[in-house]
């Protein structure tokens, strides 16, 4: 049975890809930073530190065997005025965000690159596509990452790996504690299709896109924002 390894899955959208792919029947291990969520084989790790990764991605490995399918769908926000954010500021955010899905590609890459095959999928922003007034930090790690896939697509793709991103648009999760009522309103009413997304749709989307009839699907930033942003 093929190895999903899920970065950031015990909340929100990585709980709903753990979720997904254990009721499909994969094996699924998946690093948590605070508690670990309800299913899957959770492993104890800070994305932002590669020592960590490091040792996570040994552990997966040692459990289930060789990763087939990376999944990173860890993440943090940073709100505020952009004058007003510090060098920290930038590290949290850039090493969770960013040089976190890098480390576990960093471990991974090369046991997908002998077996010629590997499929890798990054949780990004729609942010990161059109920027997002007082979250520049935020919406600048997810731009990188949109980059980053894009390049690894066309490098890993003689390999037999494709590499793919999808793009959430306003989805209810965590991130949305810091939202009123009445934000939560005005985004409904300013996404065309009129409600905030679920993490399961986004999981969905992420299934679907390790399938067989996605196939010939690489490089790609999939966009599942309700038509929020087109």
């Amino acid at each position: 049975m093929a190895h999903v390894l899920v970065a950031g899955g015990s909340r929100g959208i990585g709980a709903a890809t753990v979720s997904i792919f254990e009721s499909k029947g994969f094996d699924v291990s998946y690093f948590y930073r605070q508690a670990p969520g309800k299913c899957g084989y959770g492993i104890k790790a800070d994305v932002s530190s590669p020592n960590e990764v490091t040792n996570g991605v040994k552990e997966a490995i040692s459990k289930f065997g060789p990763i087939d399918i990376l999944v990173y769908s860890a993440g943090i926000s940073q709100t505020g005025l952009s004058t007003d954010f510090t060098y920290e500021d930038y590290t949290k955010v850039m090493n969770t965000n960013f040089g976190g899905l890098f480390s576990c590609c960093k471990e991974i890459i090369p046991s997908m690159v002998s077996a010629k095959s590997g499929c890798i999928i990054a949780v990004t922003s729609m942010w990161g596509q059109t920027g997002a007034s007082c979250e520049s930090l935020y919406s600048a790690s997810k731009g990188a990452i949109d980059a980053y896939v894009k390049s690894l697509a066309k490098e890993l793709g003689p390999s037999g790996i494709r590499v793919n991103a999808v793009s959430p648009g306003v989805i209810n999760t965590d991130m949305m504690s810091e939202y009123s009522d009445e934000d939560i309103k005005a985004l409904e009413e300013e996404t065309p299709l009129g409600r905030i997304g679920t993490p399961e749709d986004v999981a969905s989307l992420i299934y679907n896109l390790t399938t067989p009839e996605s196939s010939f699907i690489t490089g790609q930033i999939i966009g599942i924002n309700g038509g929020f942003l087109i």
